[in-house]
């Protein structure tokens, strides 16, 4: 696992209220009851320990079988139990509803042609 450098991470980050998480992550975080779980909320790894604590994630990006955002959509459809989507894409991350509805984007596009690095699905524990 790669180590991160949080003074670069601190330094770099988009939300001038708390260097210690970038916006996108935060309203994620915020979203899913889980923005106090932790302390950075920098990277990817930040923001899945956050969800760990009260939700379970499991990877779908072999089922969505999409290679952006727009496409993963249209599969989306809540049959796997998931109550919503976690989607990373380059430097961003997003939430979708259990039916692939927006639920959090703080970058939003009218046509989402952005790559998915990761798509994992948020269960109930």
């Amino acid at each position: 696992m790669t180590k991160i450098n949080r003074s670069k991470a601190r330094e770099g980050s988009n939300n001038e209220a708390n260097a210690n998480q970038n916006v996108c992550a935060l309203m994620v975080a915020t979203a899913l009851n889980v923005q106090n779980e932790v302390r950075y909320l920098h990277v990817i790894g930040d923001l899945k320990r956050a969800i760990s604590s009260k939700h379970s994630l499991r990877s779908v990006k072999s089922m969505v079988k999409s290679d952006t955002v727009g496409g993963a959509r249209k599969k989306l459809d809540g049959q796997n139990g998931a109550t919503a989507y976690m989607v990373w894409v380059d430097g961003h991350v997003l939430l979708l509803g259990a039916d692939g509805a927006t639920i959090v984007d703080t970058d939003p596009r009218q046509r989402d042609r952005r790559k998915i690095k990761g798509i994992w699905g948020v269960y109930s524990k």
